[in-house]
């Protein structure tokens, strides 16, 4: 038993449909539950009860215990002298306010709806990774999509403490905050903290200032990234190395410490020919941000992420070693994973300091333009017969998982909320 759910049965009405009464064998009417308190004093305000032939209007806090009163020092506080009825789990003590006046007790044990109790430590102590799981799908959809669609916003405004703090590293600066976001999504997972380190290593200004010339781009970003050294065999990668060595004196840079990974990826995802597609992106930066802030379609959005590899790059996965020829260009799955991951976290954030709501909605709408990610969280709610129909489902279920279900915060979620208060 916790004051959580005691909160909960109180604040959905979960009592049996028979007449009330205190422990004092008041007739107990309740015309008003009052509104729920989150913050400091009662846990519900503006409450109206009718005790006997007398109607009561203030606050109303909830106990385990009638004597938590006295161990929480409510006695001695007069925020709580409002307090018209304290309602408890079990009534063990007679409790007063600051000016030594009793207060009603309500016990609610003895009239608790059927069933809720048990229904709540049959999901607290579930085992399973969605504690609902075995009920998820008796949850109807007029519950779930305004959750789901609740818990994507909420996924967003995560993010946007993420790029608050890039916004504040770049000094407010738009162009940078997305050159370092879109950085850290071209790590894809693996390297990604690396890539962003990266982004931080070289200013986009520096970048712009080679954008007439590939391999300076190149040069900068392998350098940067610890993977030129004078050991390298072929032609190219030496004019690289040679190429960086002058522009890092040049530019007084400092090598990233992080080592990329290349272990368990495929040839496609090596952190080699994603630096070489970042080049290539590099080469087309100007006004990439004002045009992602004006676009109005999918499409525009998609062709932006149009990059491909320079020649030397269609021949090789890694320095010095021949493969056979293919263009490398950003994959449609890649480009949607940054739409996801980048540019509709960034328009939303962009949205809100903008105080635009039309930006936010657009960045709320991309997410049901694209397909739904893949991933062991998505297949677990696949495994329940919920298959994410969009980008906006997938993203919604990360968060689900992450700070609900795996929390077993099921007095928060509007799922368990429905379990639990269903007759």
């Amino acid at each position: 038993m916790t004051e959580d759910l005691l909160h909960f049965i109180w604040k959905y009405k979960l009592l049996k449909p028979v007449p009330l009464y205190t422990t004092s064998n008041t007739e107990l009417q309740i015309n008003k539950y009052g509104e729920h308190n989150i913050h400091a004093g009662p846990d519900f305000s503006n409450a109206r009860i009718k005790l006997g032939d007398t109607e009561w209007a203030g606050t109303i806090e909830i106990h385990k215990k009638s004597s938590d009163w006295f161990l929480h020092n409510h006695h001695t506080n007069k925020a709580y002298d409002n307090v018209i009825l304290h309602v408890v789990y079990e009534h063990d003590k007679e409790i007063y306010n600051s000016k030594e006046q009793p207060i009603p007790c309500f016990e609610l044990k003895q009239f608790l709806q059927e069933g809720v109790i048990q229904k709540y430590e049959n999901l607290h102590q579930n085992k399973q990774v969605i504690p609902c799981g075995s009920l998820f799908n008796d949850v109807p959809d007029i519950i779930k999509e305004p959750w789901l669609e609740r818990v994507l916003v909420e996924r967003l405004e995560t993010k946007t403490n993420f790029i608050q703090e890039l916004f504040t590293f770049t000094k407010n600066n738009w162009d940078e905050t997305f050159y370092l976001l879109l950085c850290k999504n071209f790590g894809f997972h693996v390297n990604s903290d690396a890539f962003l380190q990266l982004g931080k290593s070289i200013p986009l200004t520096t970048l712009l200032k080679h954008t007439n010339a590939p391999a300076q781009i190149e040069a900068l970003l392998f350098g940067q990234s610890g993977l030129l050294h004078k050991n390298l065999k072929d032609d190219y990668a030496q004019g690289l190395f040679k190429e960086y060595t002058y522009l890092k004196h040049k530019y007084q840079l400092t090598p990233i410490p992080h080592q990329l990974k290349f272990l368990r990826l495929r040839p496609q995802n090596f952190p080699t020919i994603r630096l070489a597609q970042l080049a290539n992106f590099s080469l087309k930066y100007q006004h990439t941000f004002s045009k992602i802030v004006e676009a109005d379609t999918m499409k525009k959005i998609m062709d932006i992420f149009n990059v491909s590899v320079s020649d030397y790059w269609k021949t090789h996965y890694t320095f010095d070693e021949v493969s056979v020829f293919k263009e490398k260009v950003l994959g449609k799955s890649s480009v949607e994973n940054i739409i996801i991951n980048t540019v509709c976290p960034l328009l939303f954030f962009y949205g809100k300091m903008k105080q635009d709501e039309s930006l936010i909605e657009k960045a709320v709408k991309w997410y049901y333009e694209l397909k739904p990610e893949k991933n062991n969280i998505t297949k677990l709610f696949e495994d329940l017969s919920f298959k994410p129909k969009h980008a906006g489902h997938s993203q919604s279920l990360i968060q689900l998982n992450n700070n609900y279900c795996s929390q077993k915060k099921c007095l928060q979620c509007s799922l368990g909320v429905f379990i639990l208060s269903k007759k």
